[in-house]
């Protein structure tokens, strides 16, 4: 029998990161799979060896959990970041609030994928030598009454660089409403973003994208890992908010 899901106020680390899918040309891992304040949340990070040329907007991803004999599943709508550059894409999948793992079967399918990858959720976890983190998966600060829920899915080492998800979510209508919350590029000049993950003074960024829909505000950031230890900090600033970790290089 599988664990239970059960969302609350925390994060727990349901399984550590995973390769799901290693081919000469193309490998599949994901960043753990997460039960946080906003549901099953995994990261999936895809490795195209060798490197391919940009080719344009980056292909669609279909993952979706299900449970064997049934007709019905519970689709991701990931949001995806493409570095060229490493040939590294990383999907942020976020299935909602879940039941339940016990025979609950992930299923993802990329174009670049020879066959389609899937997991069992209640299946053992082997670690993975290509994914790992370098800061774990953790809320901000604790859960207080009326206020947005902060935190992050880890610094992961996705193949050639880092990635981190940083997320505020909130069950309540109004908590995460403009100008403080506000991600847009139409704040006013000088705003500064409601959320932040980065090393000092913006070294090491290769991108970022911001966005906010009901119920949430997040930032996804891409990094290279750092040649020597270096401090890696998530900032939320309407909530006056850090969490500060030392980063070694791979």
């Amino acid at each position: 029998m599988g664990e239970t899901i059960t969302t609350g106020n925390g994060l727990r680390v349901l399984r550590g990161p995973e390769t799901l899918l290693d081919d000469p040309a193309v490998r599949l891992s994901h960043g753990g799979l997460l039960d946080t304040p906003a549901g099953l949340v995994t990261v999936l990070v895809l490795e195209r060896r060798p490197v391919a040329p940009p080719t344009g907007a980056a292909p669609a991803w279909l993952v979706h959990l299900a449970r064997p004999g049934r007709r019905d599943a519970t689709l991701a709508l990931p949001t995806v970041l493409a570095d060229t550059e490493h040939g590294v894409q990383i999907a942020v999948c976020v299935f909602g609030r879940a039941s339940g793992r016990d025979r609950t079967v992930m299923a993802v399918h990329h174009p670049d994928l020879p066959r389609p990858a899937s997991l069992f959720l209640d299946a053992p976890a082997p670690p993975s030598p290509y994914a790992t983190w370098a800061v774990e998966p953790a809320l901000l600060a604790p859960h207080t009454p009326r206020a947005p829920r902060i935190w992050h899915t880890g610094l992961l080492r996705a193949g050639p660089v880092l990635f981190t998800h940083l997320e505020a979510t909130a069950d309540e209508p109004g908590l995460l409403d403009p100008p403080e919350w506000d991600c847009t590029p139409h704040r006013p000049e000088g705003t500064p973003l409601p959320l932040r993950a980065g090393f000092d003074h913006g070294t090491h960024h290769r991108q970022s994208t911001c966005s906010a829909g009901p119920g949430h505000v997040c930032c996804d950031t891409i990094l290279d890992s750092p040649r020597t230890p270096e401090p890696f900090t998530w900032t939320c600033r309407p909530r006056e908010l850090s969490a500060r970790h030392l980063v070694h290089p791979t």
